[in-house]
């Protein structure tokens, strides 16, 4: 009997250190190093007068499995195309018999930042079979004019033109030419900034904005972890993001201009041109242009749900004129629980969730809902678009179009981007006016 009772007790002692060490290492492999960190406390969800329910408005579902993870849309100056990208590395033009309604669509793919494969985004948007970084991720894009952005431009040498900067997870920064006709080409312009060692490649770059004076902001949302794995930054908790900016001088250098951002996503110039508007996580926080820094109050303190695009406008999603922001909300950050804000605080829980958990299960215990907040120019919040499966006449509460990066007009529609949904959805404007 005490032989038995001394193995228990060696057991009861050996077990936790056993079941720690190997929690430890299952970490060590996947990079994480979980730690506590602070998060604004959520806010109750928006006034239900100052939010458009979405439950019982038409989504139409545009290129199912054909139009796989759309992360962005830009449109031509022209307004007579819009380019999106994919998360099969493709990025398409989107074109319309009819640029006043944009009723009728049909897209061509312009070109692919990586390699060509079958297999490319058939993982899902967790890239299940590990071929993101062979066929590329196009993220951020925006277009500009080839002179302002080719360290190599001369126009003696060749006529100036449309290009697409495009801001590839894998890639690194690139500019993509022959928009219009026929197959794009593809110049890669820098893959780290001057800061970095030799061996470092940028990991996650994300958002761009050009700023009057011609300079190119971008995003890389973490030093750490690849897009696939872009919840484990939010839930290790050590901020790696950076602030880029990109000056075609000297063949093309990027610099660091702010650091140890958390989440460092969307990007947005300012309506009066003095700042640069970040996401990170759940805040947006303001880059003064002027000085150079990061002012040390947040644009926006708290947002109702994790903010992914933001984009300045100067119409409300119904069409009326005002000048503001549109942020994409991807998981929910709200009263009366969050698991983001509920976790942050407890780094051995995230620890053994991380290492236990699948991370495509980790991705389905995110709350689902399909969220655009508007913001004035002061960042106070004037409207949201809102469907979080609960306005279904006592049905089931299901999500049509969760995980929004950006919602995008274009004629009579909006288009609502998602890097979750292998479709482009969008409702028709009038089925939300007041």
């Amino acid at each position: 009997m005490t032989l038995m009772v001394s193995k228990a007790r060696v057991l009861a002692a050996v077990l936790p250190i056993m079941v720690g060490l190997l929690l430890h290492g299952r970490l060590a492999f996947l990079g994480l190093s979980p730690v506590r960190f602070d998060l604004p406390r959520p806010l109750p969800l928006p006034d239900p007068r100052s939010t458009t329910r979405l439950g019982e408005v038409a989504f139409d579902l545009i290129g199912k499995d054909s139009i796989v993870y759309p992360e962005a849309l830009v449109k031509s100056p022209d307004g007579k195309f819009a380019f999106l990208s994919l998360g099969d590395g493709r990025i398409v033009r989107m074109t319309t018999k009819d640029t006043i309604e944009w009723r009728d669509l049909s897209w061509q793919t312009v070109v692919r930042t990586g390699e060509e494969s079958e297999d490319c985004g058939s993982g899902g948007p967790s890239d299940e079979n590990e071929i993101e970084s062979i066929c590329g991720r196009p993220l951020g894009m925006l277009v500009t004019r080839r002179s302002a952005i080719d360290p190599y431009y001369s126009s003696r040498s060749s006529a100036d033109e449309d290009v697409l900067l495009v801001a590839d997870s894998y890639k690194g920064l690139l500019m993509v030419t022959n928009i219009y006709r026929g197959d794009g080409a593809i110049r890669v312009l820098a893959t780290r900034a001057v800061q970095d060692p030799s061996g470092y490649r940028f990991n996650l770059l994300n958002a761009l904005v050009e700023t009057p004076d011609g300079s190119i902001y971008i995003t890389e949302t973490s030093r750490r972890f690849q897009r696939r794995r872009i919840f484990y930054e939010a839930m290790n908790g050590r901020p790696s993001g950076r602030l880029l900016r990109y000056s075609k001088q000297k063949g093309g250098i990027v610099d660091v201009v702010a650091k140890d951002l958390y989440m460092a996503n969307g990007l947005a110039l300012s309506h009066d041109g003095k700042s640069l508007l970040i996401v990170s996580g759940v805040t947006i926080r303001r880059f003064d242009l002027a000085l150079r820094r990061l002012d040390p109050k947040p644009f926006i303190d708290v947002m109702p749900g994790t903010g992914d695009n933001i984009r300045k406008m100067n119409v409300l999603p119904t069409g009326e004129r005002r000048k503001c922001y549109w942020a994409g909300l991807g998981g929910k950050y709200a009263q009366p629980f969050s698991l983001l804000y509920y976790l942050s605080d407890k780094a051995w829980v995230r620890s053994a969730m991380l290492a236990l958990v699948p991370y495509k299960k980790v991705i389905d215990l995110v709350p689902k809902w399909t969220a655009l907040a508007i913001y004035d120019e002061r960042g106070e919040r004037i409207g949201m678009l809102l469907d979080d499966g609960k306005d279904k006449g006592g049905g089931p509460a299901t999500v049509r179009v969760p995980w929004v990066s950006e919602v995008e007009p274009l004629g009579d529609y909006l288009y609502f981007l998602s890097w979750y949904n292998p479709f482009l959805a969008r409702i028709k404007r009038i089925d939300i006016q007041p």
